[in-house]
């Protein structure tokens, strides 16, 4: 971990036993099981955020105070990605702590969460806890709390201000419907509540930024003619040795001005989502129970942002499969910590937030609690983490290890790459066919056909699809 002290640092130098006594009652062994002193649980999701799209992560050109918030007084993950760079799958892996392949949804809209497949929502509530939900859901595509037909298995959907909700692309859809989730969850946070919460805010933006390519002059707004915009990113032109599946999903045409507008709006979308993160920290605040409260804090997947000539998700490049994630525990995180070590995936949100809960995690759930990590106490841990993609017709699967990611592809020509990310963290070398690099190549082979055997992924490597044969880029 880098930062200032850490839990770890804590533990070192008091002792695990002494720390413990520092840590809240309902922190304490079997206390945290024990009715009324269980925490209560927030976990916010923005939609399609980089894992770069932040000021506490360095980031110059977007200014999120209120995510930083978050960071000052948490535990920041360098190393977090989703399960699948697209909404759908990507949350029904959050809520399921199972892969999309596991839980059939490997496509927006295409499909629900199998009934008896226990969802974060339903176990939470058997174990006694008041759950609720505000905001977009996406498993299938249903926009509840206006009036729609629609609910969240587990969850008690917030009621919204009833007009309908246009689930589109641009200003008009994410900034507004932002406001009226974002209140709900002020008047939930702002009640009384007998029992223990776990609340789940799901804000719309950045995705509106898919809305742009289509559209570019209703965003015009967001960015002013005298606005200074990004520049490109280092890895803009990294195109060579992409497989064909890359290749023709790339978005050409466009100037570098339009690229770097598109880059500036996206960070203006963040910067409207991180208002909103503000409203409900004030209001948990307010309420006096942030002492009592674990916040969790992370997005489904993220966005191209111009990298490699790409933009939105359905990548499993860096910017589009790797997401923030941030844990604040009361009496445990406060001190800006960094875990830039410990490879964690959107699995990982139902184990931990059970956890902290006391409730007992379903066996057939992929994912691991992070507790251990958070609390400075985690011994060993996992060597990889994997995502899968279908994009258009062809589908492909990501390996990331300590060190290298390796992607591969079921159709196309050149359908592998290997990255060393210590080296080359902008993706920029495929090492896919580097003789020097077979040993690697070869270990994340064995690695993928482990995590295949072990979830029953249908996934199988292909031949070459006809050059006629779209990736899509996805919206």
């Amino acid at each position: 971990m880098a930062g200032n002290m850490t839990r770890r640092d804590l533990l070192k130098l008091a002792g695990a036993g002494a720390a413990a006594l520092m840590l809240p009652d309902w922190l304490r062994g079997d206390g945290l099981a024990a009715a009324g002193k269980r925490p209560n649980l927030l976990l916010i999701v923005t939609d399609q955020q980089n894992l770069t799209a932040m000021s506490a992560a360095g980031n110059k050109w977007v200014k999120t105070p209120n995510m930083d918030r978050l960071a000052d007084r948490g535990l920041r993950f360098e190393k977090s990605y989703c399960t699948y760079p697209l909404c759908g799958p990507a949350r029904a892996s959050l809520f399921t702590s199972r892969m999309p392949h596991e839980v059939g949804v490997e496509a927006n809209d295409a499909s629900s969460i199998p009934a008896g497949m226990p969802t974060l929502g339903e176990l939470l509530r058997q174990a006694g806890y008041e759950t609720a939900y505000a905001g977009k859901w996406h498993i299938p595509e249903v926009y509840p709390g206006y009036g729609r037909d629609g609910k969240i298995p587990g969850f008690d959907v917030l009621p919204l201000p009833g007009r309908p909700a246009k689930f589109g692309n641009g200003p008009s859809c994410g900034l507004k419907i932002d406001v009226d989730v974002t209140d709900a969850a002020v008047r939930f946070l702002n009640a009384k509540h007998d029992r223990p919460f776990a609340l789940v805010v799901s804000i719309l933006n950045p995705h509106d930024i898919c809305g742009l390519p289509r559209n570019q002059a209703e965003f015009a707004r967001l960015v002013g003619p005298g606005d200074p915009l990004p520049p490109l990113p280092d890895n803009f032109n990294a195109t060579d040795g992409e497989p064909w599946v890359l290749q023709r999903s790339r978005q050409n045409g466009w100037t570098d001005e339009e690229w770097r507008r598109y880059r500036g709006v996206y960070y203006r979308l963040v910067e409207a989502a991180d208002k909103h993160v503000g409203r409900m920290m004030d209001a948990l605040a307010a309420s006096g129970r942030a002492d009592s409260t674990v916040v969790l804090f992370t997005s489904d997947h993220g966005e191209m942002m111009g990298a490699h000539h790409q933009t939105v998700k359905l990548k499993l490049y860096e910017e589009s499969a790797a997401v923030p994630l941030i844990a604040c525990v009361p009496g445990v995180t406060g001190k800006a910590a960094v875990d830039s070590t410990h490879l964690v995936s959107g699995l990982d949100i139902l184990p931990t937030l059970c956890d902290y809960a006391g409730v007992k995690v379903p066996d057939a759930c992929e994912g691991r609690s992070l507790r251990p990590v958070i609390e400075g106490r985690a011994g060993a841990w996992r060597d990889y983490v994997v995502a899968e993609v279908v994009a258009g017709k062809a589908a492909g699967r990501m390996v990331r290890s300590s060190r290298y990611k390796y992607v591969i592809y079921d159709t196309g020509d050149g359908p592998e790459q290997l990255f060393d990310l210590q080296a080359d963290p902008g993706e920029t070398k495929n090492l896919a066919t580097d003789p020097a690099a077979a040993e690697s190549m070869a270990a994340h082979r064995r690695m993928l056909a482990e995590w295949a055997a072990r979830t029953k992924d249908p996934f199988k490597a292909g031949q070459s699809a006809p050059a006629s044969q779209p990736a899509g880029a996805g919206s």
